[in-house]
């Protein structure tokens, strides 16, 4: 009896209340998330993130919280917005060696063509502001458990180098496709998207999986 009664408590759809709370606070978030985007987490206040929203401020305590909840709200978002949770999948299921990593590779690709203002916006706040810096290293944390998560799939399929471990693997991945490796290829040497997306897959794929003579 336990047991139908917590199937129907996880069938049970939510009403029109709770759908209309959960998208006010998406506005909300989505709203601070442009607002730091042009102004800096330090220069946006509450109130400019309400008028952003078309709330009023009480709105955005009663609904998300204080501010800085709102930054943290934002891990969330940048992984929606950067479509992660459905490329997390397809590394989940990929059998194929290379293009588990390729699709890897395209994973943090979007993460950072999408969403490369918000993320520059919280580094540089991260030093000043302990909020902004727990979003940065939940993010780094994210994106290390993505990388190893991924080495350990390639090592399960019998595909890495010989002396290669799962845990060197994982280290790899998760330095050559990280926030700061995008930055430099894509804005400080001027590389686009496509160029530096093509030289990461390619040169994981050399240093991962190529077995040598």
């Amino acid at each position: 009896m336990t047991r139908d009664v917590k199937s129907t408590a996880v069938r049970r759809r939510p009403n029109r209340r709770e759908v209309a709370a959960a998208e006010t606070r998406r506005e909300i978030v989505r709203a601070a998330r442009r607002l730091f985007a042009r102004r800096g987490f330090a220069g946006t206040s509450v109130q400019q993130i309400a008028e952003e929203a078309g709330v009023a401020v009480q709105t955005i305590y009663s609904s998300v919280g204080s501010k800085s909840a709102l930054v943290l709200a934002l891990t969330d978002l940048i992984d929606e917005e950067a479509g992660i949770p459905g490329l997390n999948a397809e590394v989940a299921h990929d059998t194929d060696p290379r293009q588990l990593i390729a699709t890897g590779v395209h994973l943090t690709r979007q993460l950072n063509e999408r969403c490369g203002d918000i993320l520059g916006v919280l580094f540089s706040a991260g030093s000043a502001e302990p909020d902004a810096a727990a979003v940065v290293a939940d993010g780094i944390r994210r994106h290390d458990q993505g990388a190893g998560h991924a080495a350990r799939r390639l090592a399960a399929l019998g595909a890495l180098a010989p002396g290669t471990t799962p845990e060197r693997a994982g280290a790899v991945l998760a330095l050559m496709t990280s926030p700061a490796s995008w930055q430099h290829l894509t804005q400080r040497f001027g590389w686009s998207f496509d160029e530096a997306e093509t030289w990461l897959t390619g040169s994981l794929t050399r240093l991962l999986l190529e077995r040598g003579p």
